[in-house]
């Protein structure tokens, strides 16, 4: 892969994780404490309880799929390449993103790409009313982007899924096929709807697990 980019144009699209932070209504509250101190221990260290969806996390196969993969098997190369960045903002809140909303602002998404969804939610990040209406992947747009062959999906908001869904299509379509799922990027991603970009994403390295957080940036090509 030859990709040239610029140096310092890294956008930052990862959420910070910290004490009363946005998370997906019933997962494991966010705390993050003092465990030593300088003054008391001679260092500082902290501990931290998160659930593996906390902030931009990465949804591997093993997080709806039976037998799926874990974190840890899959490749570097599933959350690092090149990328679309697709606006769908102009969708009401509590919308379905159809197949159609993809074809129409997605097209010139390549197999191999990453598609970046751009919901404009990532702005109402700290609005408690967002939790549970938002803009998600309708499960013909998520049959759009199999048949795309894009190897990873992200978007800005809290899941892919509509919230309470009586079955998590969009989860099981995408990760099925081996599509990793990054939720949760910042609102950096506004600045870049339209075009494309090199995206890296690195989640933690966590043995055996569905998922984990993540460190996303992008750069502009």
């Amino acid at each position: 892969m030859s990709v040239t980019v610029s140096t310092g144009s890294a956008v930052d699209l990862t959420q910070t994780i910290e004490n009363g932070m946005t998370f997906y209504v019933g997962d494991a509250v966010p705390r993050i404490s003092k465990y030593k101190t300088l003054a008391k221990d001679g260092v500082n260290l902290s501990v931290m309880r998160l659930g593996s969806h906390t902030g931009t996390h990465v949804d591997a196969p093993a997080h709806f799929v039976k037998g799926g993969k874990a974190l840890d098997e899959l490749s570097v190369e599933s959350f690092v390449g090149e990328a679309e960045v697709v606006d769908v903002s102009d969708l009401p809140p509590g919308s379905a993103i159809a197949g159609s909303d993809l074809q129409r602002h997605a097209s010139s998404a390549r197999a191999g790409d990453v598609v970046l969804i751009y919901t404009g939610f990532s702005r109402r990040w700290r609005d408690p009313k967002a939790r549970r209406r938002y803009t998600y992947l309708g499960g013909d747009a998520a049959d759009w982007l199999v048949k795309k062959g894009v190897k990873a999906v992200g978007i800005d908001y809290l899941s892919v899924e509509g919230f309470g869904a009586p079955r998590p299509v969009a989860h099981l379509t995408l990760l099925s096929h081996g599509i990793p799922i990054i939720e949760s990027l910042a609102e950096g991603l506004a600045g870049l709807v339209g075009r494309r970009v090199f995206f890296v994403c690195l989640p933690i390295k966590i043995g055996g697990c569905d998922g984990a957080p993540a460190r996303a940036m992008a750069y502009p090509l």
